[in-house]
């Protein structure tokens, strides 16, 4: 009997949360329109100078109109190319900083709770969904601050005595179970 072969298994389409691509989509977007807008602007100004000039002058020695506009329109294109490049290059170069801002700020929050502050609010920066993740951090952060006011307050209760036993143990049973609900 043949072994079936081993089929490698489908691939998955892995999506990017849309939150944090529609800003830099309009940003993108927004570089293209500026560009076309200058390009037209600046072409637009020459190309009446020239066949203005074509006209009066005479533009029987050319073929057609794109004769008369080539070498300009080609320079035009080309700035226009480069212009976009640049401005987009440093659109990639401001969101990576941003990313990497955020997510540094993000990583420091986590590694100061893990030593015990609890109280430093996150500030991870203008990108949409580092800032909903360090709303998180902060609301987890507070509600654990929370939890462990309510315990020293608890503790401080027990100490104090002058309950019965019978209450002291299910204080305690409650207390041990706030305290693994923060540190299973």
């Amino acid at each position: 009997m043949k072994t079936p072969a081993l089929q490698p298994p489908p691939s998955r389409i892995r999506y990017v949360s849309p939150r944090f691509q529609g800003p830099a989509v309009l940003a993108f977007a927004a570089i293209i329109s500026i560009g076309g807008a200058i390009f037209w602007k600046l072409v637009d100004g020459e190309f009446r100078r020239i066949f203005r000039l074509a006209a009066i002058r005479g533009h029987y020695s050319f073929d057609s109109a794109y004769d008369i506009v080539r070498d300009l329109l080609a320079w035009h294109l080309a700035g226009l190319f480069i212009g976009v490049f640049l401005a987009g290059s440093v659109l990639i170069l401001l969101l990576v900083a941003a990313t990497r801002n955020g997510i540094g700020k993000a990583v420091a929050s986590l590694r100061a709770s893990a030593d015990g502050d609890l109280s430093t609010p996150t500030g991870t920066g203008a990108v949409g969904e580092f800032d909903r993740f360090g709303k998180k951090i902060d609301d987890a952060r507070s509600d654990t601050l929370a939890s462990l006011l309510v315990i020293r307050d608890e503790v401080a209760a027990l100490a104090k005595g002058g309950i019965s036993p019978e209450e002291f143990r299910l204080r305690w049973d409650e207390l041990k179970h706030r305290i693994r609900r923060i540190a299973p």
